[in-house]
């Protein structure tokens, strides 16, 4: 699961949200066709909607003079705060700049990978999607 196309243009790992890891019809993340997509992603979010990103041909949020622009904010402070498991949409842009997406890919499968049966861990819940077993962050 843990590829360079489940990343967000925001940063966000799409394989850690319950959608992608569902066993039947899984979302294919931000980056996958809209009609595959949960509604709030295809048609609310507003980094999927922003006309500056799709102009300007952006991949990732961070290469917009405007970043960090409000919508990146909101999920950064959503997902650092509001979840039981934290993740970065900013660090994870951070560490794709200079490290690259093999190696945050690398440490994604390690941070986000159940310790007991190796299925990702669900960022919305802290549960794994494999065994249903509680986890936490690995960092």
């Amino acid at each position: 699961m843990f590829t360079a196309d489940m990343i967000a243009p925001c940063g966000l790992d799409c394989s850690l949200c319950s959608m992608a890891q569902k066993k039947d019809d899984p979302c294919p993340g931000c980056n996958g066709p809209a009609e595959k997509k949960p509604e709030f992603c295809s048609s609310w979010c507003g980094i999927m909607r922003c006309e500056k990103r799709k102009d300007n041909g952006y991949i990732y949020c961070d290469e917009c003079p405007d970043y960090p622009c409000d919508d990146v904010m909101e999920k950064e402070n959503r997902y650092t705060s509001r979840y039981p498991l934290r993740e970065s949409p900013l660090e994870n842009l951070k560490m794709i700049r200079e490290r690259g997406m093999d190696a945050f890919l690398e440490q994604e499968r390690r941070n986000w990978s159940c310790r007991t049966c190796g299925s990702p861990v669900n960022v919305h819940t802290g549960v794994c999607s494999g065994c249903g077993t509680a986890a936490g962050n690995t960092e």
